[in-house]
């Protein structure tokens, strides 16, 4: 069930917005074993700058809290790197424009960390 945008709706959850498919309850996606690609990269974001993306991270997400100066973190961030080099990935997003986000009103809760070229060939 996506918005006529391409993305995920989300509904009023106190003060803020939740996905549709999160049970706040439970602490569980009623979609997750078909989740969309961008809850799959999540608290990781693509973020829209020019002919580049910015791969950036959600600060507020408490894995990244805990996580972010860490080894694993390092390690997960290069082969994060090595995966939106791929060309197959880089046609997927080029053909899937709507899950690069603008972000300008999250400016604080999102920190890029790396960018990426779309649709260059690597030489």
């Amino acid at each position: 069930m996506e918005s006529p945008e391409g993305t995920i709706p989300t509904v009023a959850y106190q003060d803020f917005f939740i996905c549709h498919f999160f049970n706040p309850q439970l602490n569980t996606c009623g979609i997750y074993h078909i989740r969309p690609f961008e809850c799959r990269l999540y608290p990781f974001l693509l973020i829209k700058k020019s002919q580049e993306i910015a791969i950036g991270v959600h600060l507020l997400c408490p894995y990244i809290q805990e996580k972010r100066d860490t080894s694993d973190w390092q390690q997960y961030v290069a082969a994060l790197k090595q995966y939106f080099t791929r060309d197959d990935v880089q046609a997927f997003l080029l053909r899937n424009p709507a899950l690069i986000g603008d972000y300008k009103n999250s400016r604080d809760e999102i920190e890029p960390i790396f960018t990426v070229s779309l649709g260059r060939k690597k030489s």
